[in-house]
């Protein structure tokens, strides 16, 4: 009688405690698939402001001796692209199992990109950094902290014989693309800007911004009153649609402008304009075939800038869509350029940004809930507005010179990696 007591007992305690457990557990499970999720705007946002001061000078990183030198070097920037949006393409596109282009590249790194008088860069500073290896203030292009020119590496490589290009889905006369050409006191003096790329030895200029060649009283946006498509066509040979992309050699040892667009390329305003548009993938191919045709005649090498400009248009517009599409034509370019460099072992691709736009974030459409698969992409700088953030954005590099690009590097880094792997000789130029 006892023994059975005494099992009873133990019994009912035993089962009182896991009762109480399952319980607990259960109450757990409840609170924490139903506390309340608490909405608001951006205001609302846990914020810690702390002033942070510019007050030494930029660390040099030590690059290795490159023994192997690039003839050709094709550099892409994603403008407003960190590892955010390459990790949400991935995403997007194949699941985290799959491969961008990128991930086949057998180097990379990470990039910080501050501008001389500010934490958060913009496009035209650190574009400046890339193509000069200088810091300066936001909004300068080729021109150092005091505003006086810099040389850029298509200058430099001019004199060691290289050709040089440059493709944009922007205007041809935005930021990161005129960084590589013109220096000036600010971005936004675009009538200098054009007058300066039409003077210029780039020898293929593609994009859009037809526009800024344009005087205002024939429908266009320049101040200065100068028709600069009448001076293009006179000196240089001046395209507008993507069919005449097609025969490279008709162009012989002219500069040619394409601008492909009034404005940027793909602008939902214009749909009518887009089967003519170029995407990044043709205006490269054409600016290789044409480059190689340079070399027969006595240039060394190429140098060739690519910018997927647009990456940064849809984090300032918080517009997931839109980033996925100019994502997909850069993963095109940089897919043929990959292709190129592996037939083509003297060439250099390197794919980097100049900042981040929008503070992409990647997280459980239900925060209560690791385990759901459904992926909520959103955007963390602004509602309807993104801006640009200080994040260090990503490098990756396949080809001679390649190792140079691993670890931390400055902006300005990118800019000595990239001329330590050139084949520089100071033989002068091959353009007229």
């Amino acid at each position: 009688m006892r023994t059975k007591l005494i099992i009873a007992v133990v019994s009912l305690s035993l089962g009182l405690f896991g009762g109480a457990k399952l319980m607990e557990h259960l109450g757990r499970e409840y609170i924490v698939n139903n506390f309340p999720i608490p909405s608001g705007t951006l205001d609302d946002k846990d914020v810690f402001v702390k002033e942070v001061v510019i007050n030494e000078k930029v660390p040099v990183k030590k690059l290795k001796q490159v023994k192997k030198k690039a003839k050709n070097i094709i550099l892409f920037i994603g403008d407003g692209m960190s590892v955010s949006q390459v990790s949400a393409f991935r995403l997007y596109q194949g699941g985290p199992n799959s491969r961008v282009a990128v991930d086949k590249f057998p180097y990379s790194g990470k990039v910080l990109i501050h501008s001389a008088n500010a934490i958060v860069t913009d496009s035209a500073s650190s574009t400046t950094a890339f193509s000069t290896g200088k810091k300066t203030n936001n909004r300068a292009l080729g021109v150092d902290v005091g505003g006086q020119p810099t040389e850029n590496i298509t200058e430099t490589l001019d004199k060691s014989g290289y050709v040089s290009s440059v493709i944009s889905t922007s205007e041809v006369t935005h930021a990161t693309p005129a960084a590589f050409v013109v220096h000036t006191s600010s971005r936004y003096l675009t009538d200098e800007i054009s007058i300066q790329m039409a003077d210029s030895k780039i020898i293929n200029i593609l994009g859009g911004g037809r526009k800024f060649f344009i005087p205002e009283k024939d429908g266009g946006n320049r101040k200065d009153g100068i028709n600069l498509i009448e001076k293009v066509k006179t000196k240089s040979r001046l395209i507008t649609d993507k069919s005449e992309l097609s025969d490279p050699a008709r162009y012989g040892d002219s500069q040619v402008f394409g601008l492909f667009a009034d404005e940027h390329l793909r602008d939902d305003d214009t749909p009518e304009n887009h089967s003519t548009e170029p995407s990044i993938e043709e205006m490269l191919e054409f600016s290789v075939n044409r480059s190689k045709k340079f070399i027969e005649n006595g240039c060394k090498g190429f140098f060739i800038m690519a910018e997927a400009s647009q990456v940064d248009w849809a984090g300032h517009s918080n517009d997931f869509e839109y980033l996925m599409r100019e994502m997909s034509d850069l993963e095109d370019g940089i897919k043929w350029a990959l292709n190129f460099a592996e037939n083509n072992q003297d060439t250099l691709v390197v794919v980097t940004a100049d900042h981040e736009t929008g503070g992409l974030l990647i997280e459980p459409n239900d925060p209560r809930n690791y385990e759901n698969l459904d992926v909520k992409f959103s955007f963390n700088t602004g509602i309807g507005r993104g801006s640009h953030t200080g994040a260090p954005v990503p490098i990756y590099a396949y080809g001679p010179g390649s190792e140079n690009f691993t670890g931390t590097l400055d902006n300005t880094d990118v800019y000595r990696a990239l001329l330590a792997a050139a084949n520089q000789d100071n033989s002068g130029s091959c353009v007229n």
